[in-house]
């Protein structure tokens, strides 16, 4: 849907969760050494956070390739962006990604994900996502192979007027090679989302949300029962550049509807008519420190293509 790179890939480090204990943003964090640290205004989180933003900023710097012909207009441009990424019409896509990311606890996870989208009728597609997944805890062995495989089925229900909106469902499978590389668990979660053209401001919303239930699996883990709440846009640039903001709220019903979150922004560029590279960095905001759903920081990198 969209510009959606991948879904959430959920780790979950320990066979068992505990239970949730201090919010993130106005805590004393135990570390391992049994060092507190006060960490009530996040200091260094942001510092790494605006670092990152430095870094994806340097993309803007590139000199323009030859992809498109010079002569194109800009509103010639920004039309061709709104048509690729617009998922008002099904399409073959491939996306391919690696996303670093830190946790809470001081345990870094890398996840390469390949994800194909393979359309059935005109406004049904199948989507597939396949993560190799590399566990780095703070104590331990470092643990890779791979992750959770993804599904997703989505129906375009309604179009017109630069708008289209769409239902479907997703299932996240219990397919990790190790549990340290998965949830334990096979997911379910209806959805709904839409695409929501905005010309007079250059940009599209991509508003989503979800709600996943736990269906089966491990009974030693604890089951994830969320919803996910995505208000995501994206703003077209000069030189087929654009910039994509993905906020993400979860709210956990296994824990007294707690929420939890999380930032990613994304610089990009169509470096040729079909083929968008970009990097996207992301912070936690708020939630348990314990949470699963729950980052320090993290960096993606990727690319997208759009089969003709």
């Amino acid at each position: 849907w969209g510009l959606n790179s991948g879904g959430e890939s959920l780790i979950i480090n320990d066979g068992l969760m505990s239970r949730r204990s201090d919010r993130r943003l106005f805590r004393l964090v135990s570390r391992p050494d049994g060092v507190r640290l006060d960490q009530n205004i996040q200091v260094g989180k942001l510092k790494t956070f605006f670092i990152l933003i430095a870094r994806v900023a340097i993309l803007a710097l590139l000199p323009a390739t030859a992809a498109f012909p010079q002569t194109q207009s800009a509103e010639q441009s920004h039309e061709d962006i709104s048509k690729t990424v617009s998922p008002g019409k099904a399409k073959q896509r491939f996306f391919l990604r690696n996303e670093f990311r830190e946790r809470e606890d001081g345990t870094h996870i890398n996840i390469l994900e390949a994800l194909y989208d393979l359309p059935l009728t005109d406004k049904l597609v199948l989507r597939t996502q396949v993560p190799h997944v590399t566990n780095n805890p703070p104590e331990g062995p470092t643990v890779n192979g791979l992750g959770d495989i993804t599904n997703v089925l989505y129906y375009r229900y309604s179009s017109g007027g630069g708008k289209s909106y769409f239902v479907g469902v997703e299932a996240k499978w219990n397919t990790a090679r190790n549990p340290k590389l998965g949830t334990g668990k096979n997911l379910m979660a209806p959805t709904w989302f839409a695409s929501i053209s905005l010309p007079e401001h250059d940009t599209i919303l991509f508003p989503l949300i979800q709600r996943f239930f736990t269906i089966s699996g491990d009974p030693d883990r604890q089951d994830l029962n969320y919803t996910l709440i995505k208000p995501r846009w994206l703003t077209k640039l000069k030189n087929r550049y654009y910039y994509y903001a993905e906020p993400q709220i979860y709210i956990d019903h296994e824990n007294n509807n707690e929420t939890t979150g999380n930032l990613e922004l994304e610089l990009g560029r169509f470096v040729t008519p079909q083929t968008m590279a970009y990097v996207r960095p992301g912070v936690g905001l708020w939630g348990e420190t314990d949470s699963p759903y729950l980052f320090e920081w993290n960096f993606e990198i990727g690319m997208r293509y759009f089969f003709r």
